[in-house]
């Protein structure tokens, strides 16, 4: 069985990104995915290094004077630390950074985990594999990111979101986003749906999911619920706008066979002779 459900969402998707430092003589090469923070250009002409920071709890990684900033990762990495997800190619040789250019797209996976005061006393925020991460106040307002982060972080799961990357500027062009939810389906007051332990926002649920989610739910059967967003960028805000699509499936259980009838020609004579012995 399937079922598409569509609602246009504005979601706010805030990331960050890290990546492993490496050690040795060789060039390595990693793709770094998400936001980037404390940025320091390279100064080849005083040999000055550099510096820039992935990921939440990432520390600083040193830039070599003479590193290659690739157009236009050489004039347009001051602007976007600290903004808009993008995506980095960076090569590194003896644990220093070498080389960064812009690359055409990248993939954060992760299970989301609730951090207290992420962003200061009483503002908590999600954190996804430390390279993505959105204030949990929004989850309350935004069904989009409820569908999406919010359901993974009540049951565990896995949430993976690839970013588009505009090469000539580095800045995302849209976005592809999915989680999986597994369970009993109940049908909640108001229309939000639950799924095992995630629950669904009414506004991402069309007429024809709520039709199967109502009939896995009075067969109460194991349900599967894949939840997509494709989004794009909204260009009067800057912000996102996300597609919601859920497929379910279930199997429903197979219908019972009633016992036989008795024949009564094949019945054991049990009948007491009257006139007795």
């Amino acid at each position: 069985m399937r079922i598409v459900a569509r609602s246009m969402l504005a979601v706010a998707l805030v990331a960050s990104l890290v990546g492993p430092v490496w050690a040795g003589g060789a060039d390595t090469t990693t793709l770094e995915c998400g936001l980037f923070r404390d940025y320091t250009a390279p100064e080849p002409a005083t040999s000055t290094p550099g510096s820039i920071t992935f990921g939440v709890s990432g520390t600083p990684e040193v830039i070599a004077a003479d590193a290659t900033l690739i157009p236009p990762a050489d004039t347009a990495l001051p602007s976007l630390q600290g903004g808009a997800p993008t995506a980095l190619t960076v090569v590194r040789n003896g644990g220093v950074i070498t080389s960064l250019s812009f690359a055409a797209s990248c993939t954060i996976t992760g299970t989301p985990v609730l951090v207290p005061d992420l962003f200061g006393p009483g503002q908590d925020g999600y954190v996804i594999a430390d390279r993505l991460f959105t204030p949990a106040e929004l989850l309350a307002t935004n069904d989009g990111l409820a569908a999406l982060i919010g359901t993974a972080a009540d049951t565990g799961g896995t949430f993976s979101v690839t970013f588009d990357i505009d090469l000539s500027t580095g800045v995302p062009l849209g976005f592809t986003a999915q989680t999986t939810l597994v369970g009993l389906v109940i049908m909640l007051d108001g229309g939000d749906v639950q799924v095992g332990a995630a629950t669904l926002p009414a506004s991402v649920v069309d007429d024809e999911a709520r039709a199967e989610l109502e009939t896995a739910a009075e067969l109460g059967v194991e349900t599967t619920v894949v939840v997509d967003g494709v989004g794009t960028i909204d260009q009067a805000t800057g912000g996102p706008l996300v597609a919601i699509t859920l497929t379910v499936t279930f199997t429903a259980p197979a219908p019972s066979t009633p016992a036989p009838s008795p024949v009564p020609s094949l019945l054991p004579n049990t009948a007491l002779d009257a006139a007795g012995p």
